[in-house]
């Protein structure tokens, strides 16, 4: 009986604890958690599903430019259409024409660098995990492109159309590696090189295809809606293919030569860190006063 009562006011005693303890919440959910050395493993499914994610944002784009296409036709259709060198070298280019023109390359840079690393971060959601910071920084650098363009919009809409065609291109170009440069950055501190070289190698191949698609067709109306679903659609897919190669190398031979950490030679400003070797010990000296 005693010991019943002794149980019973350990139990009580073990309740009033608890309830005086604060409350912890609930456990946070795991996050994602990199290799401790070395690079991640893709599978081919991310491979192909990285480059469908990366067409879809770029066929997103591409709707927006399709609609302010539909939408001011009356004012795009004199200069992209027959009579076009005939206004160009008259010089008689609207000024309507270049906002609206302006109007498309942005709206339709800015929804395709959005939309297609949204798609992108959801092929590997525990790994991106950081949207919205990623989304931000994205349509921040998207105003900073806009802005340095601008005046190469204002300054050669009248004189030579092809300088503002150029811009566009540029613009288009450096908005999609911009995007793909954050993306990455942001979710692979440790990688910044490897995603440097993916999205490079992604825009060199996605400009050289759309050289040749307008080299074979010859229709600048066919590349101008071709352009962003090539362009995202080989960056999803260098994304995949270039970390799965370097992940080949780094099992294969074993360096990381790729990874932050990771150095060639001696850098400036960093000491070398590889230690003198010591002298061996005196042993002559300590005998000689024991034969002395």
């Amino acid at each position: 009986m005693e010991q019943q009562q002794f149980e019973n006011g350990d139990q009580g005693l073990q309740q009033m604890t608890d309830q005086s303890q604060p409350y912890q919440g609930q456990p946070s959910p795991e996050t994602y958690q990199e290799p401790e050395y070395g690079p991640r493993r893709l599978t081919f499914f991310i491979l192909v599903l990285k480059t469908f994610a990366g067409f879809g944002g770029g066929v997103a784009g591409t709707a927006v430019l399709l609609l302010i296409f539909l939408a001011t036709s009356s004012i795009l259709q004199p200069v992209l259409g027959g009579t076009a060198a005939t206004e160009l070298e008259s010089g008689q280019v609207s000024p309507l024409f270049m906002v609206v023109l302006m109007a498309m390359v942005f709206a339709t840079s800015l929804v395709s660098s959005l939309l297609a690393p949204l798609f992108l971060a959801y092929t590997e959601r525990d790994r991106y995990n950081r949207i919205s910071t990623m989304m931000g920084q994205i349509f921040i650098v998207n105003l900073v492109i806009f802005a340095f363009v601008l005046p190469i919009y204002l300054t050669t809409s009248t004189e030579r159309m092809e300088l503002t065609v150029y811009a566009a291109s540029l613009q288009v170009i450096i908005s999609a590696m911009a995007g793909a440069l954050i993306m990455e950055i942001i979710h692979d501190a440790r990688y910044p090189l490897l995603a440097v070289y993916n999205s490079i190698l992604a825009l060199l191949v996605g400009v050289g295809v759309n050289f040749i698609l307008y080299y074979v067709t010859g229709s600048a109306t066919i590349l101008l809606f071709a352009a962003l679903p090539i362009i995202w659609s080989l960056v999803g897919f260098a994304q995949a293919a270039v970390t799965m190669f370097y992940y080949w190398i780094f099992q294969s031979w074993g360096s990381d030569f790729l990874a932050n950490t990771a150095s060639f030679g001696t850098d400036y400003g960093i000491p070398d860190e590889t230690e003198d070797e010591e002298p061996p010990p005196d042993v002559e000296g300590a005998d000689f006063l024991d034969k002395a």
